[in-house]
């Protein structure tokens, strides 16, 4: 296949991928076998409807990698081909058992022989064993093989690991539905027919042949297929194992380790951990080239361990910069603040950086600074001015280059490197004058409450806002009521409610029972008993348009001095 020619495509019945002489063959290091219950009955259903109405089924694609002569890779499709070998070992279970029970035994014998044959594997003259078809990863093969292809029970199912389980689970189910649909069968040609006029015939798929691991991943990206991030993963482990696979101690010691760093972080969240990890090291990779960018680093066996050590060693603390109460943190009470902020904010563009600089600074006291101007940062950037986040990741990965490769070594380097994403006080202020929170979406009404604590923070006792019990109190309430019809039109009530400036703290019983939907002036002797500062010093005759827009920009002013970053250049504006 020349390098132009990146793929090769035909849309292919199961019985042209299967009976043509090929080996398919699951890379050793692949995920074991995962379908289960709701798989197997969905699989099912299709095969009785392309049965019961004779109609051709799309199975979707599978991608083989050529491995030499007739031997391919599944690279995607192993659990779909695993399956229906199972659903073929069960069909033809049934048919032995005729023969077994003298019905129609010699030809019923014959088609075990041609069936096997066709679709499961070649008996050895030798041993009289199957050699198969198939071969699946080096967890589940000897169980389908041993087990499996020869029609035998485990010995102790108890002991077997959870994916021959599932081998031997699917096994049973299909039996048990092959049974149900021919209850009243008294010869074995039906269900021949059924073997291989339906699913044989009637399945269809794309068979997509590729030239290596490198072009089937670029596959997954184009089709966009289901579980392609967890693919990634596989195509990745596959590659870190084939590189130490000539020494057997060495591989296990990769494998320990792989597994060590997957239980960490979790294999759905493993693809983006790595992009991140990488950001932090080199250009800015996109997660289509995340495959490509470690074969390109990764070449031996040694580079094969140092990067899983450096995977280990990051893994711990990025999990730790998405979760404020991991032990990690343990008695970092500003640290712990500052990443449920983030994590409150939703952004995570700084984690390449922060993982690097955790590394990289030398002691917890500047990680903290650092960590809590990033939140300033964020906190301008994303809440406030809600600004393109595609910015935000090519200056957090020049920053993390920098700090990678020793060239901002203080914090107040690594800040002037993030000085563009600084948005300056009078755009903030803009900005804030025109903030709005509607409190009726869940992480808003938290972004809301985080904004007013910190305000109150100034002025009076420091509350949590994550535990203090205090409510938001819509100064002019969400409900437009007739008494306040008289200060504000629908429309300025739609404008407004949600307003910075129409917002404040309460006690949840002043709230509901005393302040509700009345006026201004039943309010603020209400508001005067609170506990709030910035509830208690409300000043205000009325409460209209107004007043809502003069105390939002009073509230600017103060968030401006909250949200501050101390820049040893000053930064430009933004």
């Amino acid at each position: 296949m020349s390098k132009t020619n990146l793929l090769d495509t035909k849309t292919l019945a199961f019985n042209e991928i299967i009976a043509n002489g090929k080996i398919y063959k699951v890379p050793q290091f692949q995920r074991d076998y995962s379908w289960n219950q709701d798989n197997w009955e969905d699989l099912w259903n299709d095969i009785l409807t392309a049965y019961e109405e004779d109609d051709p089924h799309y199975m979707g694609s599978v991608v083989f990698q050529n491995n030499g002569g007739n031997i391919y890779n599944i690279i995607d499709g192993q659990q779909r081909f695993t399956t229906l070998s199972i659903v073929s070992l069960a069909i033809i279970a049934k048919i032995k058992e005729l023969a077994s029970n003298e019905i129609n035994k010699e030809a019923n014998e014959e088609r075990v022989d041609l069936l096997i044959k066709d679709y499961l594997g070649q008996k050895d003259s030798a041993s009289l064993k199957y050699s198969s078809k198939l071969f699946l990863n080096e967890n589940n093969n000897g169980f389908y093989q041993q087990r499996l292809l020869n029609f035998r029970a485990p010995v102790n199912y108890r002991k077997l690991i959870d994916s021959d389980k599932l081998l031997w689970d699917a096994y049973l189910f299909f039996l048990k539905r092959v049974e149900e649909v021919f209850k009243m069968l008294k010869g074995g040609e039906q269900l021949a027919l059924f073997l291989k006029n339906v699913i044989g015939e009637k399945l269809l798929f794309i068979q997509i042949t590729v030239e290596d691991e490198l072009n089937a991943y670029t596959v997954f990206e184009t089709l966009n297929s289901r579980g392609v991030e967890l693919t990634s993963t596989d195509l990745l482990k596959n590659y870190l194992f084939s590189l130490v696979a000539k020494s057997p101690n060495d591989l296990e010691q990769v494998k320990s380790q792989w597994k060590k760093t997957i239980d960490i972080i979790g294999l759905k969240k493993f693809p983006v951990f790595l992009r991140h990890f990488l950001n932090g090291r080199m250009k800015m990779i996109s997660k289509e080239y995340l495959f490509k960018a470690i074969k390109k680093i990764v070449k031996s066996d040694q580079d094969v361990f140092d990067l899983l050590d450096n995977l280990e060693k990051s893994a711990y603390i990025y999990v730790a910069l998405g979760n404020p109460n991991d032990d990690f943190w343990e008695g970092e009470k500003e640290i712990i603040k500052a990443i449920s902020a983030l994590k409150l904010f939703g952004v995570t563009q700084q984690k390449p950086l922060l993982m690097v600089a955790y590394s990289k600074l030398g002691n917890i006291s500047d990680f903290t600074r650092l960590l809590k101007s990033i939140v300033n940062i964020s906190y301008r950037y994303n809440v406030i001015g809600r600004l393109q986040t595609n910015e935000m990741d090519k200056i957090y990965n020049k920053a993390s280059i920098k700090v990678y490769n020793s060239e901002a070594k203080s914090v107040n380097d690594i800040l002037n490197s993030l000085e563009k994403l600084y948005i300056s006080d009078e755009s903030f202020k803009n900005y804030f004058d025109l903030k709005a929170f509607n409190t009726n979406n869940s992480n808003n009404k938290k972004l809301a409450r985080y904004t007013l604590y910190k305000i109150e923070g100034q002025h009076g006792a420091k509350y949590d806002y994550l535990t203090d019990s205090g409510t938001i109190e819509h100064i002019l309430p969400e409900n437009l009521t007739e008494d306040w019809e008289a200060f504000f039109s629908e429309d300025d009530h739609s404008r407004n409610v949600y307003k910075i400036g129409n917002l404040t703290l309460l006690e949840a019983k002043k709230n509901n029972q005393d302040a509700a939907d009345h006026t201004i002036d039943i309010k603020l002797p209400i508001f005067q008993t609170s506990k709030y500062n910035l509830t208690n010093k409300l000043n205000v005759s009325e409460w209209n348009v107004n007043a809502i827009k003069n105390r939002q920009a009073e509230l600017g002013k103060t968030a401006c001095g909250i949200w501050k970053v101390q820049f040893q250049v000053p930064p430009g504006k933004y």
